[in-house]
């Protein structure tokens, strides 16, 4: 009896396999479940039926485009994703949405095709300028896949600035200012940031005169705004506005009225400042290190932005714009920290828009400086002898011509060993790169 009852307990029937032990089950079940996902398992499981799958692909995707970047799936894939990432924002999921919509921006910020990202550009603006998916323009991952497709993909200023109209028809939706907002004032800051994000884009001459009447005092408005992300998004772009040297773009006021416009805000700031005790001493925003109403008041009183600076991988990054703080304080806030510090350290599109150029380090935390182009040239000097033309020269044109080549491709000639020199130090160079475990982050 005890046998049979021990036998019984030890031995476990599952889908037709006999197991012996719950740990043996868990081990066997494991091997069943054959080699571990690649990203172009889950790049397959976006056409897949069943919502949990694609949500599943779409969440593995952009984490991994956000902390590694992923290149090269990327330039392979892109058209493909696009496009079911916007049949995701279609007709998926609220999750599927605002995955989906992520995954576009991380997609135009990655690739370094000028095409590509211009045609995704084209097909986002396409599909969120109709009646049925304008709505979404109000969901924040919506509002910042849009600004950062077009940061990345719009072709020229009026591409830009249609994008942006289409944002302050949200932001101001009529003449009189004093109309209840229905938007939460978290939607309407992430307008007021993907306008300035854009605006900073954009050279203030080549601004429309019509689309921005009127946006000073408005932004001024805001100014008294209780809700401290609204106002300092309004400070950042009032800081924009002044900086593009056109008020005129921006208010239809003469001179005159424009600097008492402009002694009316600083004012405003000094008195919301003075509230915290002192105009000098306010919390700074965590992902810039700057606190934005402070510095627009000195911008304004100065008439000059002072520099500042973000460490990057050991690396300062100096501010010297609006333009440049807006920038960084849109894409860190996309990105998150971890995948900004990513981005700005191997993404090519983030270092021509901060000009900035990372130090890659090995283990040792040795910097190696690896030279995008290195050239070996070899001056031959030849006098220079009459010649003409009979065929009596014949033989000397072409000993001229054994000794040109004796001198250039000959394994013992100085160009030769100065390229075997060359090539010895890019592969001791290549194999140090290998032996990097991390960045000094």
């Amino acid at each position: 009896m005890d046998k049979r009852r021990k036998r019984k307990g030890g031995q476990r029937s599952k889908r037709g396999i006999l197991l012996d032990h719950d740990d043996d089950a868990r081990g066997d079940l494991h091997n069943f479940q054959g080699p571990r996902k690649t990203l172009h398992d889950y790049f397959i499981d976006l056409s897949g039926k069943r919502a949990s799958v694609r949500e599943e692909a779409l969440s593995t995707i952009l984490k991994a485009l956000t902390l590694n970047i992923e290149q090269k799936f990327v330039e392979l894939n892109f058209v493909t994703l696009v496009y079911q990432c916007l049949h995701s924002i279609k007709k998926g999921s609220p999750t599927e949405m605002k995955q989906a919509a992520h995954i576009i921006g991380l997609l135009s910020m990655i690739t370094t095709s000028v095409e590509k990202v211009h045609e995704a550009y084209e097909d986002v603006l396409t599909a969120l300028s109709q009646g049925g998916l304008k709505p979404k323009l109000k969901t924040l991952e919506i509002l910042g896949c849009l600004t950062v497709v077009t940061f990345f993909g719009a072709s020229n200023s009026d591409e830009t600035e249609s994008v942006m109209k289409l944002l302050w028809d949200l932001i101001h939706p009529g003449t009189d200012s004093s109309i209840e907002r229905k938007d939460s004032p978290a939607v309407l800051t992430a307008m007021i940031s993907a306008w300035s994000f854009l605006l900073s884009t954009i050279d203030g001459w080549r601004l429309s005169h019509k689309n921005w009447q009127g946006a000073i005092t408005y932004f001024s408005i805001i100014l008294d705004s209780n809700d401290e992300a609204l106002c300092a998004a309004a400070c950042e772009a009032l800081a924009l506005v002044f900086e593009s040297n056109c008020l005129e773009k921006f208010t239809s006021a003469t001179k005159d009225s424009n600097k008492e416009l402009k002694d009316n805000i600083i004012k405003q700031l000094r008195s919301r400042l003075s509230e915290t005790g002192n105009e000098r001493i306010s919390s700074q925003d965590p992902r810039t290190g700057f606190n934005s109403a402070s510095a627009a008041l000195d911008f304004l009183e100065d008439e000059k932005c002072a520099n500042t600076h973000v460490t990057i991988g050991g690396q300062k990054l100096i501010l010297s714009t609006w333009s440049q703080k807006v920038q960084l304080k849109f894409l860190k806030h996309f990105l998150g920290n971890d995948g900004f510090v990513k981005h700005m350290m191997e993404n090519e599109n983030f270092h021509s828009v901060f000009d900035f150029l990372p130090e890659r380090r090995n283990a040792w935390g040795n910097v190696l400086y690896v030279p995008e182009r290195e050239e070996v040239t070899i001056s031959l000097f030849q006098p220079m002898v009459a010649r003409h033309n009979d065929c009596s020269l014949l033989p000397l044109l072409t000993r001229d011509k054994q000794l040109a080549k004796k001198k250039t491709m000959s394994p013992n000639s100085h160009l030769s060993k100065a390229r075997t020199q060359l090539l010895k130090k890019q592969r001791d160079l290549s194999l140090k790169e290998r032996e990097i475990d991390c960045f000094d982050y």
